[in-house]
């Protein structure tokens, strides 16, 4: 393949929430993904700033969830109903017509508190950060096998902990690849080039976009599993950009790209069913009085 053919994708990693299971302010740790072509990068962040500039004049001007839908800081002038009204119809159009594809990862800490039973399967702080970040890796790297494109990995930074485990998810694939597929060390690493840590202050427009699709992603699972949770015109707006820009598998994929299509979980939550089932069965033979309640159903959200 001649390397010009080579189109290079840059994955934009967010997280919403935290990650400390006991925590009753924060029942679900979210890590979203905004994956999008290195060359399209610059026409989004043009898109993005005369947004900014329309609204506030300043393109420095930060897109946060939190502050959207509570209408504070710089976002309190949506506070005016027409105001709102014109922001969301231009966040909608942007948001829309931009180049790119979400993949999510969502714990819901409510489900694996209740593994605390056996240490074998204990959800904690340190599990978390190794599943949403094992999962969301493999997911891109899967995505990226099937065109043989190359991948960069950005992740905004927020504990030196959290960040460990983003390294170590790269660093166990570039050394030992993907088994269970066949898909070599080698491989891994001609695919899957570069990890890097960025401040919140980068605020690159990437990280921004995943930070509003990761509430756009709570409010979703919320209302899946039909919890209450506030449900405004924001709300119901990010909602239906999650579901349209989230990645899905296209329908005329050939066997060797469907080898790797087929084990990409675009919108995974955890635990998963597979979780409790073995807990379940490691709590049969050791015979403890514990018992694992089962969790609600979590299917593979890709609608």
């Amino acid at each position: 393949m001649n390397m010009m053919d080579i189109r290079t994708y840059k994955l934009f990693i967010d997280e919403s929430g935290t990650a400390d299971i006991q925590d009753k302010n924060s029942k679900l740790y979210i890590v979203a993904g905004c994956s999008i072509e290195e060359q399209k990068r610059e026409r989004i962040k043009i898109k993005a700033d005369q947004i900014k500039f329309k609204y506030w004049g300043d393109t420095n001007v930060v897109f946060h969830s939190r502050e959207i839908g509570r209408k504070e800081n710089h976002f309190s002038i949506l506070k005016d109903k027409k105001i709102y009204t014109d922001f969301l119809k231009d966040l909608e159009n942007f948001l829309s017509e931009a180049d790119f594809k979400m993949l999510f990862v969502v714990v819901d800490k409510e489900e694996a508190i209740k593994y605390v039973w056996d240490e074998r399967y204990t959800w904690n702080r340190l599990k978390i950060y190794k599943e949403t970040s094992n999962h969301i890796i493999k997911n891109f790297l899967l995505i990226l096998l099937t065109g043989d494109s190359r991948g960069k990995i950005i992740v905004e930074s927020a504990t030196a902990e959290k960040d460990f485990y983003f390294h170590k998810a790269v660093g166990h694939l570039t050394a030992d690849g993907i088994k269970e597929l066949n898909v070599g060390f080698g491989k891994v690493q001609d695919t899957l080039t570069s990890i890097s840590f960025v401040s919140k202050k980068n605020h690159d427009i990437e990280e921004q976009i995943a930070d509003l699709f990761a509430y756009g992603a709570k409010c979703k699972y919320l209302a899946k599993q039909k919890k209450k949770f506030r449900r405004g015109e924001y709300e119901s707006l990010m909602m239906d950009l999650c579901n349209k820009k989230l990645f899905k598998i296209p329908k005329n994929a050939g066997i060797r790209k469907m080898k790797y299509f087929k084990e990409v979980e675009p919108f995974l939550v955890l635990p998963t069913t597979e979780d409790l089932v073995n807990a379940t069965a490691a709590n049969a033979k050791t015979g403890s009085r514990h018992h694992a309640r089962s969790p609600v159903s979590k299917p593979k959200i890709a609608k």
